[in-house]
């Protein structure tokens, strides 16, 4: 590899082949960066990929004396974490629909009047696990779930702030997950009979 400081010289006058020196030179060093962050190969690939398009589209601003190394590193972990964060945001996302839908289907089932001993027992489990909630998570699952508010409105309400209604919410939902296992699949059939 070339020195350091001609080879951003030549990046920064649109050398490909510059660039092509630093993409060999780096590449594996920050897949198994991305790696260390994210579990997917593929996340971890477009990582690496959007940390060297952005080198590319930045070349005219380096300092000649800029560390090509570090700039990378820097890029690809915050791509990373990026990602995680997406996936965070996404399996929040699907746990809070699949708490709607139950909430939704358990609704659905007292209006119909389905009378059957499995929907009273379901009725009963139900109420009792969100009843044996921790009290704060309680109040923040009733909040968001019965009353429809947002974290945002149920964090002015109980005058907190967001992360601390989103922790009791994980929290809740963990544990009503735990404590309503065996009764998904009652609510699964029962969504597909009034769907």
């Amino acid at each position: 590899m070339q020195q350091p400081t001609l080879l951003v010289r030549q990046l920064k006058s649109g050398s490909k082949s510059a660039f092509n020196s630093i993409y060999h030179e780096y590449y594996e060093m920050l897949l198994y960066l991305s790696l260390q962050y994210v579990s997917e190969r593929e996340d971890a690939k477009e990582a690496v990929q959007e940390a060297f398009v952005k080198l590319w589209e930045n070349r005219a601003t380096l300092k000649e004396t800029a560390n090509i190394r570090n700039f990378l590193y820097t890029i690809v972990k915050n791509n990373s974490l990026n990602v995680l964060k997406k996936q965070e945001v996404i399996l929040r996302s699907h746990e809070n629909i699949r708490w709607m839908e139950m909430h939704y289907n358990y609704e659905a089932m007292a209006r119909l009047g389905f009378d059957s001993i499995e929907f009273k027992e379901l009725k009963q489990k139900v109420d009792e696990a969100i009843e044996n909630l921790p009290e704060h998570c309680r109040v923040v699952f009733k909040m968001s779930r019965f009353n429809q508010l947002k974290n945002r409105e149920i964090a002015q309400k109980l005058n907190v702030s967001e992360k601390t209604v989103e922790a009791h919410m994980t929290k809740a939902m963990k544990l009503l997950k735990g404590e309503l296992k065996p009764y998904l699949s009652l609510l699964i059939i029962v969504s597909d009979i009034f769907s």
